[in-house]
């Protein structure tokens, strides 16, 4: 029921005190009343007094919890709370959410007394430090500590993500509802998530006339870290990194990348990117600002990484047009861009040259993918010890400048009794294996494309 509450909104009530409902219904469950003082209630979720006290007001105005006194000799009498019943019956109906892969996490997550315990642990080992080291660690806002707002802003997006961390249906209206923040206060919350580690990438949504909806942002949160991985190997991750693997075979997605969102052509300039020659219906994407560019991007990341998880083994050997699936992936990907929008009163023959635009579009983008994902796999084959066909692949975003010259994929095995392990594949430089992803050089992790390097620049929208 704890993760039912943390999609129930509640107006008026802030992150903290929201982290602190979350808190009690995980602790004590919605049936019984809970008689327990603020510092015992503080002591229990590592809150101080005065959270405790703040939450417990916020929650009694904005009608989420009742309570009662009873006066047991002398002093002030004691307050028993509980859900109000109107309350009560919200969370229920919002407890019908799909299940989530992170369960467990959500909850380790949400235990922040748990931490700061171990933190108190830790102290007599510090004062070890000589005393300019610890003015210097004083000093510096430390990047492995998690607030309890961005616990709570965490815990939610954890419970929208795939298998993988990544999370492609929650958008930022709802985020804000649920947490109680602000939208600027969720773009910082989602900025200082990426600079202590704990979301890989991230991709701002974006609307177009060539998408049938908005496109929700994308989180690609790293079940690696300490912080939602006991053992740090969640995810297996394969990396393919740094230099020019292939020089005389780019990818035809990267040319047209570089063509509509970085070249500037005269008039009259014939449109050709890679080895193919640009069809006049792909201007749609002309004038399309860069944010649509970086999703556009991450879509078809995405089909790529659908092909390369469903049909490892028979790729490359017949081209798109010839695969007995190629319908199926038309028809996905042709739900997701829209035919161009026609005039008033246009005639038949023009609707039909609309058709034909889109089918050749959609027709395009499979291309697209289908290339990508054929190029990924020359590459993962050159570490031939390792058992791609029973995998599944998520491709993490990088910096579209930086082409394909560096990236990095998470893998799972389809059978989670599989061992896990992490995969770094260096063109001309061989392969090598680590037992978990803690095991790669922080500095490493940044240019592989692993973790956003804090300061970058990579912010929410």
């Amino acid at each position: 029921m704890f993760l039912a509450s943390l999609f129930c909104e509640v107006k008026g009530l802030d992150p903290a005190c929201k982290y602190f409902l979350v808190r009690f219904i995980q602790r004590f469950g919605i049936a019984e009343p809970v008689d327990l003082g603020v510092k015992v209630l503080a002591k229990q979720f590592g809150l101080s007094d005065r959270q405790v006290t703040a939450s417990l007001e916020a929650l009694v105005t904005c009608k989420v919890m009742d309570f009662s006194s009873a006066s047991e000799g002398r002093g002030r009498p004691k307050r028993c709370y509980r859900l109000h019943e109107d309350f009560h019956k919200k969370l229920k109906k919002a407890a019908e959410l799909p299940p989530t892969h992170h369960e467990a996490a959500v909850g380790n997550l949400l235990k922040h007394e748990n931490r700061k315990a171990a933190q108190a642990s830790e102290k007599p080992e510090k004062r070890t430090l000589d005393v300019a080291a610890l003015a210097d660690l004083r000093s510096k806002r430390q990047p492995g500590q998690l607030s309890v707002v961005n616990r709570l802003l965490l815990s939610v997006l954890l419970c929208h993500a795939d298998r993988f961390g990544v999370v492609r249906d929650l958008g930022s209206s709802v985020l804000c509802k649920v947490t109680g923040l602000s939208k600027e206060g969720l773009k910082h919350r989602v900025q200082r998530l990426i600079d202590q580690g704990l979301i890989r990438a991230y991709v701002p949504g974006a609307t177009s006339s060539v998408l049938f909806v908005k496109m929700k942002s994308v989180y690609f949160l790293n079940l690696n870290h300490p912080e939602l991985s006991d053992e740090g190997s969640a995810t297996s991750v394969l990396v393919c990194v740094t230099g020019d693997p292939f020089p005389d075979r780019e990818p035809d997605v990267l040319h047209a990348y570089r063509f509509y969102s970085e070249t500037v052509l005269p008039k009259g300039s014939p449109k050709v990117y890679g080895r193919r020659p640009c069809a006049p219906l792909l201007g749609a994407f002309e004038g399309q600002s860069p944010s649509f560019f970086r999703l556009l991007q991450t879509m078809l990341e995405k089909y790529a990484a659908g092909f390369l998880s469903k049909h490892w083994s028979d790729l490359g050997l017949r081209p798109f047009k010839r695969r007995i699936d190629a319908q199926e992936w038309r028809e996905l990907i042709g739900k997701d861009f829209r035919p161009q929008k026609p005039l008033p009163a246009t005639d038949a023959d023009h609707l039909k040259k609309i058709d034909d635009h889109h089918v050749m579009l959609v027709e395009e983008l499979c291309y697209w993918a289908h290339d990508l994902a054929i190029w990924i796999k020359d590459l993962l084959c050159q570490a031939s010890d390792a058992s791609f066909g029973t995998m599944d692949f998520a491709i993490i975003p990088q910096p579209m400048e930086l082409g394909y010259y560096r990236f990095g994929l998470l893998a799972l095995p389809r059978d989670s009794n599989d061992c896990r392990s992490c995969l770094v594949i260096e063109p001309y430089a061989g392969q090598q294996y680590f037992s978990r992803e803690s095991e790669i050089l922080i500095e490493d992790r940044y240019r592989y494309g692993l973790l956003t390097r804090p300061g970058s620049g990579i912010t929410a929208a």
